[in-house]
């Protein structure tokens, strides 16, 4: 608040304690007894504190920051380099006012802070005065209209606020005084409303009764018709029974004549056998007919095509260590804006086959070193402000997971499968962040090589696999491409659609497929996009300010933080699955659709 003292920083070289001392110790003692500052050195730091600590802190929280500006203040590294550096970026932002104090002759006017006003007057250093004591007059001077300025600036901040207060006092009265009114208006509104129910229900019941009444003659109407209809049916039966009485008794009689015919016929000549020969083969000839026809849809239906497509055959890695790498060739697909597939290249990759026993491997493709743009640019569909800014990010050479790690490889390293979806190649999930380090650590221990999961740089870098795009397939992605949820999703009246640009919709198969059941990247990894999320190494962080640019995993000393996940999932809307998404779970959360693989990095 305005009045309050000004907390001043003294920034000095240490070869310079004189100076020092001489202005403050002098020229703004009077300053301090009236009340306007509050100078603070490094020479107050208490024993036993951390001196940086304390520094930083005073450097934070100073309204005046006074650079001792000397050759020796210009060599210092930490004077220079850490509190100059920091006084001047707080001036910029405007929350600290910086006064650089010339006190000898040097290279000034080619520092950072050459465009501020220094002291004393036309920055003539105060060991060039004639007068010492007056050039040091000049610089309180120059500091108490700092002050002065300040405390005006303070107070002026005052009154802005009290008036804003005042303002929405008043406006809060108005808005009670509204409510007031509005609720007046409401309960006459109320009572009006009552009137109106009591009026239309006294219709109702009238209408009721007149209804009742209405429905009584005509139920009475009805069961006269239902008498009539009943008598006259019964009328009809009667009838139609004793025609059929009739129709009998003359059945029985042609019946009775016919047999005294056909005896008359047989006494007179021998049974015709031609007849029965011709029975026989009008049935046999039926029974034919049946068995061709049966024979017909029997070749119909075991001769029909199977339409579902073969399950994917990997090409197969023999290499049994980074020593001993083999080459693979697969063939990565690129499709155009609308998921058409337009190209079909073929690539040869580097690998390795890690046994883990019991015939079971883990393949671990080597991912070439270099240099990409991680994030998402701000006009990419779909994009959350966490992929930002981009940045340049250099990472190292590494081998990956050539599949996310599934069921029969986990329970092959720990013993055990968690996972909700069952099948040997379908990928492990239920999978807390701790499992998937305690499976690197373990599988670690079995093969003598340091295994981890990715951090989250070399994770994109390697998704992407020299792409800039959404995806490494290009512009969009078809669920022939990958496993993620290809049908809208409504969430709280909102519809998420389950296309991406002008590709389009597909199907959600609700589960888990097996890994490597859709095209590879230029990498040769499977499943970057969709089937399950992946652990990351990294703690989560709300953007990539300050993130490390060389591959590296960004962490943070709160280890009961969120962890992140990349990839999307097979319950993933397509926005999720893009190349740059990035989600956060904590790092006990299991769920079926969160699973991770690893890398390994050479010594």
């Amino acid at each position: 608040m305005a009045g309050e003292a000004l907390d001043v920083f003294i920034s000095y070289s240490h070869r310079d304690e004189g100076l020092k001392d001489e202005l403050v110790n002098y020229h703004l003692k009077l300053l301090q007894r009236e009340g306007k500052i509050n100078t603070w050195q490094d020479r107050q730091i208490e024993a036993g504190a951390e001196w940086a600590t304390e520094i930083k802190a005073n450097l934070e929280k100073a309204d005046i920051v006074l650079l001792l500006i000397t050759r020796h203040f210009l060599a210092s590294d930490y004077c220079y380099e850490t509190e100059m550096q920091r006084a001047v970026e707080r001036h910029h932002e405007g929350t600290a006012r910086v006064v650089p104090i010339i006190l000898e002759a040097c290279s000034w006017k080619y520092s950072n802070f050459k465009h501020l006003q220094v002291l004393p007057k036309d920055g003539k250093p105060i060991e060039s005065w004639d007068r010492r004591a007056e050039a040091f007059f000049d610089v309180e001077e120059g500091i108490r209209r700092v002050v002065n300025a300040l405390n005006a600036e303070r107070q002026q901040a005052t009154e802005r606020a009290q008036a804003e207060a005042e303002r929405q006092r008043q406006q809060a009265a108005e808005q009670r005084r509204q409510q007031q009114a509005a609720a007046e208006s409401q309960e006459r509104q109320r009572k009006a409303a009552e009137q109106r129910q009591q009026e239309a229900a006294e219709r109702l019941r009238q209408d009721y009764e007149a209804e009742l009444l209405r429905q009584q003659a005509e139920a009475e109407r009805q069961e006269q018709e239902r008498q009539a209809r009943e008598a006259a049916e019964q009328q009809r039966q009667q009838q139609a029974e004793a025609e059929h009485r009739e129709r009998e008794r003359q059945r029985q009689l042609a019946e009775e004549r016919q047999r005294q015919r056909e005896a008359t016929a047989a006494s007179r000549q021998p049974e015709q056998t031609g007849l029965g020969r011709r029975r026989v083969l009008q049935v046999a000839g039926l029974g034919g007919g049946g068995l061709i026809l049966a024979m017909a849809t029997h070749a119909l239906i075991t001769e029909r095509p199977d339409n579902d497509p073969p399950a994917p055959e990997l090409p197969p890695v023999s290499g049994s260590s980074p020593d001993d790498l083999s080459t693979v060739v697969i063939q990565p697909v690129k499709v155009n804006d609308t998921g058409n597939i337009t190209e079909r290249n073929q690539v040869q990759v580097s690998a390795f086959l890690e046994d883990l026993g019991n015939g079971i491997g883990l393949d671990m493709v080597a991912i070439p070193a270099g240099e990409f743009v991680m994030g998402s640019p701000p006009e990419e569909e779909g994009r959350f402000d966490n992929e930002g800014p981009q940045r340049t990010v250099t990472v190292p050479s590494f081998f990956m997971g050539r599949l996310q790690v599934t069921q029969a490889q986990y329970e092959a390293v720990v013993g055990n499968n968690p996972s909700y979806f069952q099948g040997a190649n379908r990928p492990v999930e239920q999978v807390s962040w701790d499992d998937a380090v305690a499976f690197c650590d373990k599988l670690s221990q079995q093969t003598g090589r340091t295994y981890r999961l990715p951090s989250e740089a070399e994770w994109e870098y390697a998704c992407r696999a020299g792409t800039t795009t959404p995806f490494h397939f290009g512009p969009t992605i078809t669920t022939d491409l990958a496993n993620y949820r290809g049908t809208d999703r409504e969430i709280a009246g909102i519809t998420y659609p389950g296309n991406y640009g002008k590709g389009p919709k597909g199907v959600f198969r609700e589960e888990t497929t097996d890994v490597g059941s859709f095209p590879p990247n230029a990498f040769g990894l499977h499943d970057m996009h969709g089937n399950v999320w992946e652990w990351c190494q990294d703690h989560w962080h709300d953007n990539y300010q300050g993130a490390p640019t060389d591959g590296s995993a960004r962490l943070s000393s709160d280890e009961s933080g969120p962890r992140l996940l990349r990839g999307g999932s097979w319950f993933s809307i397509p926005d999720i699955c893009r190349s740059a998404g990035r989600y956060r779970f904590s790092r006990v959360f299991i769920d079926g659709h969160v699973g991770f693989r690893v890398v390994w990095v050479p010594a």
